[in-house]
């Protein structure tokens, strides 16, 4: 029980902390992308590629399933400080200290799912392998640049293009990503 109280605290302090210092960057010029580029938050599908393409190895731009254990075992290997295969709260708390530091508050905290007080490498590793796992389409064990490829949006073009202009069937409401056969 104190244990469990200790660890919302942390989380508390951690979320509290990176509340006060979300302040906007001063920025001179545009930023990259357009007026409007800073405004787009990331959606869901782009951070997922970009944590996957993290663990391209040789930069190809294919990401194979022993480049992503190679780059998980490094990274859990930098958090298990004293090297005994798990990270335990202190450790746990260093490297959340270190993401936030790094990444502000777009930092992907560790987080001990289970509450055992410690985190395995399978449980650190969980989150990383079931993108992997939704993005490997083909089940060929690796995301090649088609799987590491954010969907565009039907019927944006300009009339005639073959993506919703005049004579062009439009998506249905809701059905506005490409599916699997296009």
């Amino acid at each position: 029980m104190t244990r469990s109280i200790r660890m919302l605290g942390c989380c508390a302090v951690v979320v509290l902390a990176a509340s006060a210092c979300a302040g906007p960057r001063a920025r001179q010029g545009p930023p990259p992308g357009g007026q409007n580029a800073a405004m787009r938050p990331i959606g869901e599908p782009e951070q997922n590629i970009r944590l996957m393409l993290s663990y391209d190895e040789n930069s190809d731009g294919t990401v194979t399933r022993d480049e992503l254990e190679a780059g998980l075992r490094r990274q859990f290997a930098a958090c298990d400080l004293n090297h005994d295969g798990r990270v335990d709260i202190r450790e746990m708390q260093a490297e959340n200290d270190r993401r936030f530091k790094a990444f502000g508050t777009a930092a992907s905290p560790l987080i001990d799912w289970n509450q055992n007080g410690q985190i395995d490498f399978d449980e650190f590793a969980t989150t990383a392998r079931s993108v992997y796992a939704e993005l490997d389409v083909d089940h060929d064990g690796k995301l090649d640049k088609n799987e590491l490829r954010l969907p565009t949006l039907r019927g944006r073009g300009p009339p005639g293009d073959g993506q919703g202009g005049p004579g062009q069937q439009r998506p249905r409401r809701g059905m506005a990503f490409p599916g699997p056969t296009d």
